[in-house]
């Protein structure tokens, strides 16, 4: 530990398990307070707190739906009125449901559209003022390699998160005056809790020979992504998507 985040807090969507939960006890390891927000799974979300309380950090637990204007306005002024700031915001919160072109259902898109990137899109128009108000901060938006390799059998959810990309860049313009750095980081196959049953079924060893190093990813990959753009020591990348994903995506 570096204390790389020291003095920070840390907001962080869907951080209930999985990358969430990952991302929320990285930075605590580094020395930031976070903000845990789940929307059901509050059992899972206290062990996400209990897990950083064990690293010394103060954690604030905050059910919502992290779609909802109302419900992420409320978030964040609880979130402030306990910490007093906010000053990095994962939109990590967001779903995937896997089907092929001809079977999606309107119902199907909406739903992926809402949580992907209308979700992210209102966290952060909700929190720029928050960070002008404290000078600045940092936006992470993840993402997906499934954006940047387009599909084939996610389609809207690959589409969902192009869009997230493309978010990432305009919001970066707005931010650069205002000290917000926007970056978004893009997950290939990773390990974790919420792929279990791809590696169970084979169906992920496709996307592993997809990869240049031939293995899935680890949550610390994500984590360590994330850090880079989050702390004081990288103050020059703002709009990028950086792809952790063993050479699946060749920019």
């Amino acid at each position: 530990m570096s204390n790389r985040l020291k003095g920070k807090v840390a907001l962080i969507t869907g951080a209930s398990r999985g990358l969430g939960r990952a991302i929320a006890v990285g930075f605590a390891k580094e020395g930031a307070d976070i903000a845990v927000n789940y929307l059901i799974n509050k059992d899972a979300a206290k062990e996400t707190a209990k897990i950083i309380s064990s690293y010394g950090r103060d954690v604030y637990l905050i059910g919502a739906d992290a779609t909802k204007r109302n419900e992420i306005k409320k978030m964040y002024h609880e979130v402030e009125q306990y910490f007093g700031k906010i000053d990095i915001l994962v939109n990590n919160a967001g779903i995937n449901k896997r089907g092929w072109f001809e079977d999606i259902t309107d119902e199907d898109w909406d739903l992926i559209m809402d949580s992907n990137l209308k979700g992210p899109f209102v966290c952060c128009q909700e929190m720029f003022p928050i960070m002008i108000k404290n000078g600045g901060g940092r936006i992470i938006n993840i993402s997906s390699v499934a954006s940047q390799y387009h599909g084939p059998k996610t389609v809207h959810y690959a589409v969902s998160k192009a869009g997230l990309n493309s978010l990432t860049k305009v919001l970066a313009r707005y931010g650069a005056t205002k000290n917000i750095l926007v970056n978004a980081v893009a997950p290939g196959l990773i390990l974790s809790d919420q792929t279990k049953e791809e590696f169970e079924s084979g169906d992920a060893d496709p996307l592993i020979n997809m990869t240049l190093l031939k293995k899935p990813g680890r949550e610390q990959d994500v984590v360590s992504a994330c850090l880079l753009v989050a702390s004081a020591e990288q103050s020059y990348m703002t709009g990028q998507v950086i792809s952790v994903s063993g050479g699946a995506f060749l920019d």
